[in-house]
């Protein structure tokens, strides 16, 4: 018997079958993403699920006798249900709700949402959206609020529902009561009445009978909630390297630890949010991570891959690029800065820098705004966990190793699905025998310091308290 995990994500939906600590079959679906008039952008939850549906049906039929499924969904998505309207699932990346963000921002006492939540106050919260769309027509015949955690439970168990976890990410979720916050719900013109009824991440429900003879599973096989992508990555990290300190870098990228207690930051930026009973997790994340390489790539290398001709730049050029500094803020930007006009520049570039000067900045411009994300939710100190797709690259990890001060850790084991799994059957000891470990410089260290303190100073002395 296995137990079936499926992880939602940004760009596609990974399932995995798991034994034990093992995973024995894997497939990944794309899932595509409509962008519309710049600062819309939005999924179709019913695309999404039909993935969902083609892919369990192709492992069924392949033989595996899956026991239970357990879900893990990317955090920050809503979609307003109106008859008549088009199914849209905004996402995080979705900015409409701006104008809203500047309003709430320029009451005296708005931070008092965030210590309430744990949720910064941005575009990309639940609440911002919500907040926003009440100036549209239709809002008033809105019959509920849809996030992708709840709108998949309801698919596949018939039950409206959604984790704590995935609530903690709203912005509309009280994380000391464990409840909607009334007060917030009524600023932004809704009720609980209309939001999914609220669970701890252990949580399950039975598999619908018409919905397992679709799956060709058995019927009424449990399906676990689960908890938000970034909680269970760093939940992995810990079940399987016993690290409490994690940087994830996909397309965006994250820098977080698990607490036994809430943390909040005095000026509201970074996050904290639910993961299970015992952890919370405290952390930054950043728009930009490795959509920068994408970018680059096409700029520097016409659209030959970057991964492939870096370690050559990096060898081309010292630590600190000769003082070239890269801010990598091309798409706005969520910790530290928290606000979406900032753009990405150059600072120091001259005569002398080259190419690989200019692709070294980016590289470590990438990592000093992580590295900043990480004193202010100030890590703990022992080593990190790496995870997510930039760090395929061995140079990366060492890069990250020198830059952090720490040593690095990798594993097979840090994915989003693993802690899934991990939550609801849970590992008794870490799992220490698969990972790689890689060393920091001291004198490396040092020398990555004096560029970081260019960095550290440029980004608050003119970004954020400009």
């Amino acid at each position: 018997m296995y137990p079936l995990a499926i992880d939602v994500g940004t760009t596609n939906i990974k399932l995995q079958i798991f034994e034990k600590d093992t995973i024995i079959e894997e497939l990944v679906l794309p899932i595509e993403t409509f962008t519309d008039r710049g600062s819309r952008v939005f999924q179709s939850p019913a695309h999404i699920y039909r993935q969902i549906v083609r892919g369990i049906r192709t492992m069924t039929q392949e033989g595996y006798n899956i026991d239970s499924i357990v879900l893990t969904t990317a955090m920050h998505s809503i979609m307003p249900i109106v008859e008549g309207r088009d199914e849209e699932m905004y996402i995080w990346l979705d900015a409409q709700s701006k104008p809203f963000v500047e309003t709430i921002k320029s009451e005296k006492n708005y931070l008092n949402y965030y210590k309430k939540t744990g949720t910064p106050i941005h575009e990309m919260s639940p609440f911002a959206k919500i907040g926003h769309f009440q100036k549209e027509k239709w809002f008033n015949d809105v019959i509920r609020w849809v996030g992708m955690k709840d709108y998949l439970m309801e698919r596949l168990t018939g039950e409206f529902v959604v984790d704590y976890s995935i609530a903690s990410a709203t912005g509309l979720f009280n994380i000391h009561d464990k409840k909607w916050d009334d007060t917030i719900l009524k600023k932004v013109g809704t009720d609980e009445s209309m939001l999914a009824k609220l669970v701890d991440t252990d949580y399950s429900a039975p598999l619908l009978e018409d919905v397992a003879d679709e799956l060709f599973l058995t019927p009424n096989i449990p399906v676990y909630i689960g908890a938000s992508d970034g909680c269970l990555a760093s939940y992995a990290s810990y079940v399987a390297n016993g690290t409490l300190n994690t940087i994830t870098i996909g397309t965006s990228g994250a820098v977080r630890k698990l607490s036994k207690t809430i943390e909040l930051d005095d000026k509201g930026q970074t996050f904290c949010y639910y993961l299970n009973d015992t952890y919370w997790v405290i952390g930054g994340a950043t728009n930009n991570g490795g959509q920068i390489m994408t970018w680059a790539e096409n700029v520097f290398f016409e659209g030959q891959s970057i991964y492939q001709e870096l370690n050559h730049s990096l060898s081309q050029s010292p630590i600190g690029s000769d003082g070239l500094l890269f801010f990598p803020y091309l798409t706005g930007e969520r910790a530290p800065i928290w606000q979406s006009t900032p753009q990405g520049k150059y600072i120091g570039l001259s005569l002398q820098h080259t190419k690989h000067h200019m692709v070294r900045s980016i590289v470590e411009g990438i990592f000093y705004n992580l590295r900043y994300i990480s004193e202010l939710i100030e890590l703990e100190p022992r080593e990190i966990t790496v995870n997510g797709g930039f760090f395929a690259n061995e140079l990366l990890a060492m890069m990250a190793a020198d830059i952090f001060g720490q040593n690095v850790v990798q594993s097979v084991y840090n994915e989003p699905n693993f802690g899934a799994v991990s939550l609801i059957h849970p590992v008794k000891s870490f799992l220490l025998s698969d990972h790689r470990r890689t060393f920091y410089t001291e004198d490396n260290h040092h020398l990555y310091n004096h560029s970081y303190e260019s960095f550290k100073k440029e980004i608050e002395t003119n970004i954020i308290n400009k």
